[in-house]
Parts: C-alpha cells; structure tokens; sequence
C-alpha cells in the first residue's frame, strides 16, 4: 500500500514538474510588447501614420529575424486622437493596465507633456518619434525623444533669415506649447543676429481664422514672415496669397501634409528641419508602402531598434534596466541620423534647410 502511495506522489510530481517546464517554455516564447500611443485620426494625423509605418516596418525586420532574444516583438497601437492629452492619458492607461511598460509617442507635444510625469510615475519606458519640446524628455529619465528639440532649430531659423539679408519679420503662432516655443526662439535668433520683430502675434491656440493678424502683418510691413502656428500654417499661408502678399515665408516646421493642403500657396517658402532619414530606409518604406516617408516615420523605426539593441544588450524588458542602458549610450547610428545623446534623453543631430518648388519639398 506504501509503495502504491509514493508511486502515486511520484506521478503526480513528475506531472507538476512537466507542466511547470511546458508552462515556463511558453512565458518565455510569449512576445514581447511594446504600447504605441500615436495620432491616428485628426489633426496632426499623417505624423501618426508614417510612426505607425515606421514601427511596423523594424518589427517586421527584427521578427523576420528571429526576433530579440528568441522572443518576437509585437505592438499595441492606440490612437490619440487629434494629440488630445486627455484621449493620450486615458491610452496610457489602458496599455499600462494591459502590463505594458514600454511605449513609443505620443507624436506631439501637448499629449506629450500630459504623459511624461504619468511615465515617470508608472516607471514606463517612453520614447516620442517626433515630439519636440524639451519638456517632455527631461521629467525625468525614463523618457526619451528622438526628435531634436525644435527651439534648437528654432534659433538657427532666426539667424537663417538675418543671413538671407532681412532686418525686419514679423512672427505669427499661438499660444499651443509647441508653437509658442518656437515663436519666440527664432525671435531670440533673429533679434540676436541684429534684426528687429516688428510684429509678434501669439493668438489662442484654438484661432482659426488669423485674418485680423494677417492684417495686423500687412500694416508694419516686414520684409519677411516666419509661420511658427504649424497646425494651422497651411490656411495661414492661404490667408495671405489671398491678402495678395508677396512676402517671403519661412516656416518653423514643414511636412508634406501642409504642402498638400496649402495648394501652392507655400510655393518658395523656405523651413528647416530634423527630418533626415537614408536612402536605405527612404527605398525600404516606399518598396513596403508605395508612398515616400514622412516626418515620424525614421525615428520611429529607430525607437523600435533601439528598444530592441537595450533589450538585447541587458536581456531584460524592465523599463528601469532599459533606461538605465539608454542613459549611458553617448550617440546612436540609426536610419534617422548620427543622434547624439544630450544626457536629459534628447538627441541631437545634423539638420537641414528645405524650400518648396512645385509643390514639393526639396532641400535648399
């Protein structure tokens, strides 16, 4: 009877071992998870997709691949509608109630300073693609961007204009984080080249009309206009051709989007950019795509990569150990350019001058 009991207990246990090891096998081929909060619809929408294209096409790479680890790498999107930071926090959330700790976006900067101290509270690894006030990285040092702050660009823009041989600008934005930021660092770069703002109109962020700051312009008559109100500059642009104004426009940020809706209207117009992706990657996406890449897209796919290079290097996915291994990296390679780590989690990099001719965007 004894030995028919420990033949018994015997069983049982070589059973709760095979079905530990079966079970343990499968924790460790699950995939890997990465959340993805990013403007899918609305407002600000094309930046979305092309991070969502972006994305998708390093995890295609790194699974095809065999993945990070033996394990595959999968992304949950969330749209955040229109960078409405209270859509982004509530997204954030429901990822993060999902046991996902690793997350890519937002894209813009008002959903971007609304979940910077969330992720700096949960302990979640976030990485933006393209938001660009320092603000959000340095909350603290779970965050990352990998777009260049654009004040930085902002003031180089400044000094841009003063080299091109104008003394007198008017600068219309808003009061949207963003655009503000930007407003009044190509005004330190210009003013501090030695040119005069004669006009600096920082309407709500939620105007959409600008006629009266149109005229405002055409009253003091600069000898050029620098465009920082981005989410609506293509209207603006419109505003004025209407106004038949035939001033020189310079702009703060450019997408093909703008270009698109602006219907001629930014034809000369002339921006810079951090938007420098190779030619390697520009001919991966438009053999997967069919379509040309946008802002998003490349440091997306270097978000995707570098996550993917910090998991590989610790072999662990906990947010601290990654951001304590992307903290000490003093630059990274990727598809995007030589980013150059500031030690607050931005980057730098070499940036560009682009000018639009027949409704495309070139460089300058």
């Amino acid at each position: 009877m004894n030995r028919r009991i420990l033949v018994g207990i015997t069983s049982i246990i070589i059973v709760i071992i095979l079905l530990g090891t079966v079970y343990f096998k499968q924790q460790d081929v699950e995939p890997i998870k990465i959340g993805g909060i990013l403007i899918l619809t609305g407002s600000g929408s094309s930046w979305g997709l092309n991070s969502h294209r972006g994305a998708d096409l390093a995890i295609e790479e790194i699974n095809s691949e065999g993945g990070v680890n033996g394990r595959q790498l999968e992304i949950v999107y969330e749209n955040n509608i229109g960078d409405d930071p209270r859509v982004a926090v509530s997204v954030f959330y429901k990822l993060f109630r999902e046991g996902i700790d690793i997350m890519i976006g937002p894209n813009w900067s008002e959903s971007g300073l609304a979940l910077a101290p969330l992720a700096c509270d949960k302990k979640v690894l976030m990485i933006s693609p393209s938001l660009g006030v320092a603000g959000f990285n340095e909350e603290c040092d779970y965050v990352f961007n990998l777009w260049p702050h654009d004040s930085l660009l902002s003031v180089e823009l400044g000094k841009r204009i003063y080299d091109d041989g104008y003394r007198t600008i008017a600068i219309l934005g808003s009061q949207q984080a963003w655009e503000q930021e930007q407003s009044y660092a190509v005004k330190s770069g210009f003013e501090n080249s030695g040119g005069e703002v004669i006009s600096f109109q920082l309407p709500s962020k939620n105007e959409v009309n600008f006629s009266q700051e149109i005229q405002n312009i055409i009253m003091v008559n600069p000898e050029a206009i620098v465009i920082t109100a981005f989410i609506h500059q293509a209207e603006i642009a419109k505003k004025i051709v209407e106004a038949r104004v035939t001033l020189p426009i310079y702009l703060a940020l450019l997408d093909v989007n703008t270009v698109t809706t602006a219907e001629g209207s930014l034809e000369e117009a002339i921006s810079i950019t951090s938007f420098t992706p190779n030619q390697e990657f520009i001919g991966s996406f438009v053999n997967k795509y069919g379509v040309p890449p946008d802002i998003g897209s490349d440091t997306s796919y270097d978000a995707i990569k570098l996550i993917a290079k910090a998991i590989e290097e610790t072999g662990s996915t906990d947010p601290t150990i990654l951001k304590d291994y992307i903290n000490q990296l003093d630059y990274y390679e990727g598809v995007s350019g030589n980013l150059v780590f500031d030690g607050k989690g931005g980057v730098t990099k070499v940036y560009k001058m682009l000018t639009v001719k027949n409704d495309v965007i070139i460089a300058k």
